[in-house]
């Protein structure tokens, strides 16, 4: 294997090295829109549900929407 000889003939690289300049997008990105969609309604359409007023531990009444279909449940202080 020592008698094999090397090709070190230096090459310029594909880009300069050290370009501390990022390349700009053409268009700048759109900023989300501050408004959120409107939430789909709980339960969905179809489901069999039930609601029910209830009183947390520390005094505050609340509304509690059980979807009985997958279990699914949200409590909204009434």
């Amino acid at each position: 294997m020592a008698d094999r000889k090397l090709d070190v003939t230096p090459q310029e690289p594909d880009e300069e090295i050290g370009d501390d300049t990022p390349t700009q997008p053409e268009e700048p990105a759109q900023a989300p829109d501050p408004q959120p969609e409107e939430p789909a309604p709980f339960p969905p359409a179809g489901h069999r549900s039930e609601r029910f007023d209830a009183i947390r531990p520390d005094g505050t009444r609340v509304t509690v929407t059980r979807d009985i279909d997958t279990g699914e449940q949200r409590v909204t202080e009434a």
